[in-house]
């Protein structure tokens, strides 16, 4: 071996010196940057045989650039990852629940249930006192107005369930794209034998992002590009991209409303997808599942106060006299349509404070044809036609009458007046008066006891404590309503404790994974800095190698 062999050992060993201090200084540049793994040179020694010493060092031979990175432990927390954005939309959306229903507080549900009770108890105080009606009117409106906006928040928080799917679903294309011409740069380099490190750093992180979306798998061919697959469906793959879209279809709410909801399907095969983790997921379990039960029990207690106020209401009587009233519509769905009904908006002396009879159906009265007294006195309907002497038919229960001919059911208000606290009908144009008709109605056992009677009014202001939900498997009630409702928001508190415990413990499993990971593709400044010194001072040395060897050259050629 002569001194031109110890001139290229010393290049090789002055360019291998350069070339670390250079990954080195990278390192140095990129140790904040987020997804950077560490590079590192590996060297082995060139040699070659010697038929007289044998093996014969040459120098130091460059194999390649590595990136120093754990592959299992990226898989590792992609997984979590998955399960992480699940449980960190579902734990947003109880969230805005419990914004929502605001409980406990003096603006939640319960505190203007408990005024509309109370307004009841001052009616029973004070049952001729129009100002006390008017209370329990405008308390039962208020109280119908915030059924009415917390359902409302609950179906814009379902709504924008919508929009935010197809927000994720965008960040999902997009990383799709980036990853499948990833996936030809690192083919591009990778054909070569050589390492595409910074092309597989930067699509490492996008799908660490893309599993906080979707579930997914990937498999890794021997040229270093991925395949993705969800729903198993290959969305990426290192000749194809597809791309998710959106279909729409609309919902049918018990009020009979509609409602627009979103779904994801492959924009090749029009197969509908259905994520199993991840955002999007906990998105349409939050859309699909979980705002939907509490809507369910919000218009279960809205129904329930419907329906028990009306089954007394109904029975009392009016400051007029008049019985069968109701004071919720009632045909009411839930929470959204609650609402006073006509009686009850028109005029607060409709309001039955006062306590009536049972109700009995009266017996057919017949109006012979020519019979009918219009533009005379009423006619009095009587219980009984058969029974002498007749007992006149007081206190009929409004909606009760059905008015019919031969061939038509009259229509009140427009063919006749009933007076219901003297049942009296009064025929309002001689058109029928030649028709033979029949009238069918309900009346209470007992009279009107007087402006001054409380007793129904206290019946409506006791509901408060009676056992009227959550019936057990006789029928009965078990809780009232505030109890109902109490259970409702601590099942919400439960729920949310739940999802976020899932979402902390999966957090810290991934950092767990991170820092792992870091101890072994991050960037150490000290262990850098010490690189840079050795390799500064391998570079001194092979300049000194070759600056020496010219030296002797320079010795031997003028000899």
């Amino acid at each position: 071996m002569g001194l031109f062999s110890t001139l290229n050992i010393g290049g090789r060993g002055l360019f291998a010196s350069q070339l670390a201090m250079d990954i080195t200084g990278q390192n140095i540049a990129n140790a904040d940057v987020e997804g950077y793994s560490r590079k590192r040179l590996n060297l082995q020694t060139d040699y070659r045989y010697d038929g007289s010493y044998g093996q014969l060092g040459m120098g130091v031979e460059i194999i390649n650039i590595e990136r120093v990175r754990n592959t299992f432990i990226d898989e590792q927390i992609r997984r979590q990852n998955q399960e992480v954005g699940t449980y960190q939309e579902i734990d947003i959306t109880f969230q805005s629940i419990e914004n929502i229903l605001s409980e406990p507080s003096e603006t939640g549900l319960v505190t203007y249930i408990d005024q509309f009770f109370d307004s009841w108890q001052n009616l029973a105080n004070n049952p001729s006192d129009l100002s006390a009606r008017t209370m329990v009117k405008t308390n039962a409106e208020i109280l119908s107005d915030v059924f009415h906006n917390i359902s409302g928040e609950l179906t814009n928080l379902r709504q924008t369930r919508n929009d935010e799917i197809i927000a994720r679903m965008n960040k999902v294309n997009e990383y799709c794209k980036e990853i499948y011409n990833l996936n030809l740069e690192i083919g591009a380099v990778e054909i070569g034998n050589q390492n595409a490190n910074d092309s597989r750093d930067r699509r490492d992180l996008i799908l660490k992002e893309l599993s906080k979306l979707i579930d997914i798998t990937t498999i890794e061919n021997e040229m270093g590009q991925i395949t993705i697959t969800t729903g198993g469906n290959i969305i990426v793959s290192p000749v194809h991209l597809q791309e998710l879209e959106t279909t729409t279809g609309s919902v049918r709410l018990p009020d009979q409303s509609t409602i627009t909801e979103v779904s994801l399907r492959f924009a090749s095969s029009k197969r509908l997808y259905q994520p199993q983790s991840g955002q999007i997921a906990g998105l349409i379990e939050s859309r699909d599942r979980i705002i939907p039960e509490y809507q369910n029990k919000l218009d279960i207690l809205a129904q329930s106060i419907v329906r028990s106020v009306n089954d007394i209401h109904e029975k009392g009587f009016t400051l007029d006299g008049i019985s069968g009233i109701q004071f919720f519509k009632a045909d009411a769905t839930g929470a959204s349509d609650i609402a006073l009904s006509a009686s009850i908006l028109s005029n607060s002396r409709n309001i039955a404070a006062a306590t009536g009879g049972e109700a009995h159906p009266g017996i057919q009265n017949n109006l012979p044809a020519g019979n009918h007294n219009f533009g005379d006195q009423p006619l009095q309907l009587v219980r009984d036609p058969s029974v002498l002497p007749p007992v006149n038919a007081r206190d009929v229960i409004n909606g009760s009458v059905i008015v019919r001919s031969a061939s038509a059911v009259l229509n009140e208000g427009v063919d006749y007046h009933i007076n219901y606290s003297d049942g009296t009908i009064q025929m309002l144009h001689a058109g029928y008066d030649g028709v033979g008709l029949t009238v069918d109605f309900q009346y209470r056992t007992t009279g009107f006891s007087g402006p001054g009677n409380n007793s129904n009014a206290l019946k409506i202001a006791t509901l408060r404590s009676d056992l009227t939900m959550n019936p057990d498997v006789l029928g009965n009630g078990t809780t009232t309503f505030t109890e109902y409702y109490s259970a409702v928001i601590g099942n919400l508190g439960l729920s949310r404790n739940e999802a976020d415990s899932n979402l902390k413990t999966r957090e810290y499993l991934i950092s767990q994974y991170e820092s792992h990971q870091d101890s072994i593709a991050g960037v150490s400044l000290d262990e850098e800095m010490a690189n840079l010194i050795k390799y500064q001072h391998t570079y001194q040395a092979a300049a000194r190698l070759i600056s020496t060897t010219s030296d002797m050259l320079d010795v031997l050629m003028n000899m």
